[in-house]
């Protein structure tokens, strides 16, 4: 092949690499199905996470006064695997009408007057699950309705989400109700 038919071909070739590059993935889709037969499976799909989820994370490094350190070290902590993070939440009262906000309060042993805070605004009782992967990262899972949640992994140094992904469980509308019938 010679070099000037090489070079006409690569604004060509450079095109279809764009074009293959932006294009949107559909959700990544499983069907789930339960140990009973005669329960209708569901569809789990996992997507991009919506503008409206990343809306209500806050992520936020801040100072706190005497009076916070009190109140949030009489709180139930959970400790990374080594100790040198601990994390302490600050759930809603669910008996009251939401909306409803979880504070999570990431603390580093090296400096305890300072923290990394996640808000998490408006979720449902179903609630936030954190759990730390190693010392640094958090995985926390918050659900926002009864069928749609977010997952994340927080790097808890840098305050960078590594992973995030919106969630969602449906259930097959059309499937027959016994598994014979055709």
């Amino acid at each position: 092949m010679k070099h000037g038919t090489l070079i006409c071909l690569l604004p060509v070739l450079s095109g279809v690499l764009v074009c293959c590059s932006t294009i949107v993935a559909p959700p990544r889709q499983h069907i789930v199905t339960y140990d009973d037969p005669a329960e209708r499976p569901d569809v789990l799909s996992y997507s991009k996470p919506s503008s409206q989820s990343l809306q209500r994370i806050k992520i936020r490094r801040v100072s706190l006064t005497k009076d916070q350190l009190h109140r949030l070290a009489a709180m139930p902590k959970s400790k990374t695997p080594f100790g040198v993070r601990w994390l302490v939440a600050e759930d809603p009262d669910t008996t009251q009408d939401g909306p409803w906000t979880t504070r999570l309060y990431i603390f580093d042993s090296a400096d305890t007057n300072r923290c990394v805070e996640v808000e998490l605004i408006d979720h449902v009782s179903g609630g936030v699950r954190p759990r730390w992967l190693n010392d640094k990262m958090l995985f926390v899972n918050v659900w926002w309705g009864r069928i749609a949640w977010t997952d994340f992994i927080l790097d808890t140094e840098t305050r960078h989400i590594a992973y995030i992904e919106d969630g969602r469980v449906d259930a097959i509308l059309d499937w027959p109700e016994e598994r014979g019938e055709k």
